[in-house]
């Protein structure tokens, strides 16, 4: 593909909240722009994997104790050490089973398998892929150890190597594996002895050389023509699918193969001079919507909505180094989703580049409406750590414009708007987290500007945890101002 090179899509990083990557904004994406041994993709799967565990995990001496090695990642993420925040997260992990030494998984924690790149052509027979460190650790490499890959449906390892010493380069048969979009699992073995399996994203597509050279010209294209959702989200689509098919990395896991064939029909709408994304495409999308001069990098997950029927939206702001990733796929590994789901609500998480005062969110939430079926008086908002500070920002200058909001780990100024008293607010904040202070000055700031103020401290939560266990509260105040409303307009 002889193109002059592009930028990555996604430029900024996670988290603060999260596999992301966040850390206070969190982790799960994190930091590509820094020197580190460990990249955001790589810690947004170790964070992902421990949210699981943690929401599973029965509140005891195993969690408080993983809730301070959290706390310690959170701490290496603010200053920019990633392998220290991956080495906390393993140390949170054995935490949670006890905390006894392993020398065996301790060097499995210490090592990460890079893929050379995770759009793949399907026809193509091996996939070069890395097993390195990322961290140094003092114990020594054990004897007869061995790495296991697989792909969905395979009953045996695909690929079964000893491993003598890192870094090792190794190509993995690809025969008869399935097209489509599927997770790799890996895991270190020594005798019988097998460790846990680790999830890698891998996608394999028809030609997606071609396609992706033929589509970066159609994105060409569409740079130059009329300012719509189709053609400012085609560009945005074909550097994503581009980064996926480079020995960089996009930070989150992503349906390459699925993208690439909605990034051909999104082209071909274009070239018909017709819509391609509203209320007859349900799912989750990666838009990159016109807001003025501007423009604005968006997740949506869209229901199925009946005709005639609107629907309430949730406006997910996250922290500072996230992206529109971490609300689907970090704070609890994307918990906020299947609350969304639950209730057939609309979920709409942009990346905070373009948040600034809060003007560009009212923007954003009529390019929305405009275009989806979104009820304008069910928007309700939530915001985490930086993304909490914006929340109240933007609900302070505009509170009729929301039902109800929410910050969690963070504080801000409400300002004086009176109507500010009319708005219902959950502020939500653990124990060890450092903005503790920030959300008690919020409630007691909105609790003087006559606002309904649901408050919660979370015994044992750092800065992290506390979306992923705070959001089933959120979620409990949101249907209460809701039901609320309803019944008051009755």
């Amino acid at each position: 593909m002889a193109r002059r090179p592009r930028s990555p899509t996604h430029a900024a990083i996670p988290i603060v909240n999260s596999p992301s990557l966040l850390l206070p904004c969190l982790l799960p994406w994190l930091l590509g722009a820094l020197p580190a041994q460990v990249d955001r993709y790589e810690l947004g799967l170790r964070l992902r994997a421990f949210e699981r565990r943690l929401g599973a995990a029965a509140d005891g001496p195993e969690r408080h104790a993983a809730l301070g090695e959290l706390n310690r990642a959170v701490q290496a993420f603010f200053s920019l050490d990633t392998a220290a925040v991956a080495r906390a997260i393993a140390a949170a992990e054995r935490a949670l089973d006890g905390g006894a030494e392993d020398p065996l998984r301790t060097v499995a924690d210490s090592v990460q398998l890079i893929l050379d790149r995770r759009l793949v052509d399907a026809a193509q027979p091996t996939l070069p892929l890395r097993l390195g460190a990322a961290y140094p650790i003092e114990t020594g490499w054990p004897a007869d150890l061995h790495l296991e890959v697989r792909l969905p449906g395979d009953r045996t390892p695909r690929l079964d190597v000893a491993v003598p010493a890192v870094p090792v380069t190794l190509e993995l048969p690809l025969a008869a594996a399935a097209p489509g979009d599927q997770q790799l699992e890996w895991t270190l073995r020594q005798g019988e002895r097998r460790l846990p399996w680790r999830r890698h994203g891998l996608s394999l597509a028809k030609a997606p050389g071609p396609r992706l050279e033929r589509l970066l010209a159609a994105a060409d294209a569409a740079a130059a023509a009329p300012r719509t959702i189709e053609t400012t989200t085609l560009p945005s689509l074909a550097k994503m699918l581009r980064t996926m098919t480079l020995s960089r990395r996009e930070e989150t896991i992503l349906p390459g193969s699925r993208l690439l064939d909605d990034a051909e029909a999104l082209a071909a709408a274009i070239a018909a001079g017709s819509r391609w994304h509203g209320s007859d495409r349900p799912g989750e999308h990666w838009l990159r919507l016109p807001l003025g001069a501007g423009a604005s990098s968006v997740r949506l997950l869209a229901p199925a909505v009946p005709p005639g029927e609107r629907r309430p939206l949730v406006l997910a702001l996250h922290g500072a180094g996230g992206s529109e990733n971490l609300f689907f796929d970090g704070y609890g590994d994307g918990a906020i989703i299947a609350a969304c789901r639950q209730r057939g609500w609309f979920l709409v998480a942009p990346r905070n580049e373009m948040l600034g005062g809060g003007g560009d969110l009212i923007a954003l939430l009529e390019a929305m409406a405009e275009r989806w079926p979104i009820d304008r008086d069910r928007v309700l908002l939530v915001g985490h750590s930086m993304g909490a500070a914006q929340a109240v920002a933007v609900a302070g200058k505009h509170p009729t414009r929301f039902a109800a909001a929410a910050a969690l780990g963070g504080g801000g100024n409400p300002g004086r708007a009176a109507a500010i008293a009319e708005l219902p607010w959950f502020v939500g904040v653990g124990e060890r987290d450092f903005a503790r202070s920030q959300a008690q000055a919020l409630r007691q700031k909105l609790q003087g500007a006559g606002a309904q103020v649901e408050f919660h401290e979370y015994p044992s939560l750092e800065h992290l945890a506390i979306v992923q266990f705070a959001l089933g509260d959120v979620f409990a105040a949101f249907d209460r101002a809701l039901a609320a409303r309803a019944a008051a307009r009755k």
